[in-house]
């Protein structure tokens, strides 16, 4: 890194996440000087992988799905034989019993209490015959039309409010139908019967290609291709604002590992969160205060045991458990443990400032291995080799009711900067996956290189195909075998 007090490019990418370094993925070798600003010591964003004495754990249930083929295509080739095929198994742990997730009729029928079962039933019923055409503006309103209220009140809900930090009837619908598949009981009974099988949805897709020593390593790998191109990654460096010139940005701020620094920049494509990018400019201090994360702390327990959980991941729908999500890092790919062990990771979303928060490393695993005994998880005290938190602060954008006009209105605005351009799962405020990610920042590229930037609205708007085919029908069977 060849770092100046005062020097210029011709784009600065700020972040070096899945958005930031698929721009750069585009820029590389393009002949254009080409500076990316990542405030991590590591690449990978939210995508990076912690490896600790042979155990690696990601930062959450990564993996690498897509509609969209070449993106698809460009992945396989940069990563060759380390792409391994996995298959995702997962399950709902609710009122001391385990579900088949996705929902299977069968499943629900054996395991649910027979009141719960005919409360469940009725309210779905009711819900169906009742069902208002107009489009629900709140995740309550969806989830209860298609559900019922029972399962509403009884998973849906109380998970959903874990993991946000809000109640349901505050936040907006509109991430709903890219994150939960199987939208009411009809598509269960639909999957269950061969004739009428649809392909699965884009969340349930069971196959799905994983890099054989973590998700991180993908973005590893496409930070050391950038870099043969050209491309200058500036790692433990943080934006801290701009000077503008009329209708462009002029220079970034930035906060280096040797003092303050000075970019001169003809573009600037960030992937920074959309609050501090607002804060950085005069007219967007009001709209930034729209736009809040979920924290999630990961805590990484290195096991001396083998296989823990049945399933890939399993997710925790009660209220009094802290938990969301437990999961079995190896069952994505035996190479993620030494061999013979295994080890789990559990996440936590949470408030900033709350008691989870401010626990040191022994402190969370101590208040949460109650949940780990109530849980069934079967691990002792003595199997543990070592624990330790990874915490993501801006994990989850909250898109409350309002949210989607807010964003168009602050997007709007960074565009007021001709030369300014803001999209990922940040920069973007959208709750999308790594490979939307990925395209949103090829697609910023392009335009750079086109002479005609997208606007940050077209850029933040790319999502991921809801409805996909099986990744090995996608790859083919070479990549499968």
């Amino acid at each position: 890194m060849n770092q100046a007090r005062d020097c210029r490019a011709d784009v600065v990418i700020l972040g070096a996440g899945p958005a930031g370094l698929g721009a750069a993925w585009a820029l590389a070798g393009s002949g254009a000087r080409v500076v990316v600003l990542e405030r991590e010591p590591e690449v990978g964003g939210l995508c990076r992988t912690h490896a600790r004495e042979g155990y690696r754990f990601d930062m959450g249930g990564h993996r690498f799905i897509t509609a969209d083929r070449p993106l698809l295509d460009r992945v396989t080739r940069l990563m060759g034989d380390e792409l391994l095929l996995a298959e995702r198994k997962s399950e709902v742990a609710l009122l001391g019993r385990r579900f088949r997730y996705p929902l299977e009729l069968r499943d629900l029928l054996a395991n649910l209490p027979p009141r719960v079962a005919a409360r469940a039933l009725a309210s779905y019923v009711k819900a169906r015959w009742r069902r208002d055409p107009s489009p629900p503006d709140t995740f309550e309103a969806w989830a209860t039309a298609r559900f019922g209220r029972a399962l509403y009140e009884l998973f849906l809900g109380p998970y959903t409010e874990k993991v946000w930090g809000v109640p349901p009837a505050e936040l907006s619908a509109e991430w709903a139908t890219q994150r939960i598949s199987l939208l009411d009981l009809k598509d269960v009974i639909r999957w269950l019967l061969p004739r009428q099988r649809a392909r699965p949805p884009r969340t349930y897709a069971k196959t799905f290609l994983y890099p054989r020593l973590g998700m991180g390593q993908l973005f590893t790998r496409i930070a050391e291709e950038v870099a043969e191109g050209g491309v200058e990654l500036w790692r433990g460096c943080a934006a801290l604002g701009f000077e503008r010139s009329g209708a462009r940005v002029r220079a970034v701020r930035v906060a280096g590992p040797s003092g303050p620094l000075r970019v001169e920049a003809e573009h600037v494509l960030s992937t920074a969160p959309l609050s501090h990018l607002l804060g950085w400019l005069p007219e967007g201090a009001e709209l930034a205060a729209g736009f809040r994360f979920r924290p999630v702390r990961f805590l990484n327990l290195a096991l001396s045991r083998g296989q823990v959980l049945p399933v890939t991941w399993r997710y925790v729908g009660e209220r009094r458990f802290r938990a969301g999500r437990l999961q079995e890092p190896n069952k994505r790919s035996p190479f993620m443990a030494p061999p013979g062990v295994s080890s789990l990771m559990v996440e936590v979303p949470h408030a900033p400032g709350d008691a989870i928060d401010l626990a040191d490393d022994a402190g969370l695993l101590e208040r949460l291995w109650d949940e780990l005994e109530a849980l069934d998880v079967g691990v002792t005290r003595s199997e543990v080799r070592f624990a330790f938190s990874v915490r993501a602060p801006e994990a989850y954008p909250v898109h409350l009711r309002h949210t989607a006009a807010r964003r168009e209105a602050a997007l709007a605005l960074v565009d007021r900067c001709e030369n300014l351009r803001s999209f990922g799962r940040q920069g973007g405020f959208r709750f999308v996956f790594s490979d939307a990610c990925l395209r949103m920042g090829l697609d910023a590229a392009a335009g750079v290189l086109g002479g005609a930037l997208p606007s940050s609205l077209e850029l933040a708007s790319v999502q991921s195909a809801r409805r996909l085919l099986e990744v090995e029908s996608v790859v083919g069977s070479e990549v499968a075998r």
